[in-house]
């Protein structure tokens, strides 16, 4: 199982890579074929969008894989080791049921618009959505795969093993 997460980690940060260089390069593109051409390119904003949610939801598993959430760590290092490591297990397990819901939600919204399409490159809904809808499943399977393969703490360590 560790393999197919190390391929899973690898392909969404090598997508979420490709989304930022086009998020920063698209902009970018628009500005000097506007200003210097006088020629922007139509939809260019709408792919940018895209690009964004592509972002943000392809990074959202690695995230999750890599412990990177926000917490509150002058509060949270002051826990005695087993209460803190019951915390940080109860709240990936939290996170996966919020992260499912919203998988959930996502794929009742696909479902609902699936004849949408955007207004300026006509792209299909379900083609634009299915980044956030892939991202939130990702995120919650690998939430809950981090909450079940902690071990518990070592006896002289402050954090618990992965």
């Amino acid at each position: 199982m560790d393999r197919v997460w190390s391929w899973i980690e690898r392909l969404t940060g090598t997508v979420a890579h490709m989304a930022l260089a086009c998020l920063v390069g698209l902009p970018f593109l628009q500005v000097v074929l506007r200003d210097f051409f006088s020629s922007p390119i139509v939809g260019l904003e709408e792919a940018t969008r895209w690009g964004l949610i592509t972002l943000v939801y392809c990074a959202l598993p690695l995230l999750m894989v890599r412990d990177g959430q926000i917490r509150f760590a002058d509060l949270i290092d002051r826990l005695p080791r087993q209460l803190r490591f019951a915390l940080e297990r109860v709240t990936l397990l939290a996170s996966a049921l919020a992260l499912a819901a919203m998988a959930y939600a996502a794929v009742r919204s696909i479902l609902k618009n699936h004849s949408t399409r955007t207004p300026t490159l006509d792209i299909p809904f379900w083609l634009f959505a299915t980044p956030f809808l892939l991202g939130l499943t990702l995120a919650a399977l690998s939430a809950a795969w981090m909450a079940l393969r902690r071990r518990d703490p070592p006896v002289g360590g402050d954090t618990p093993s992965l």
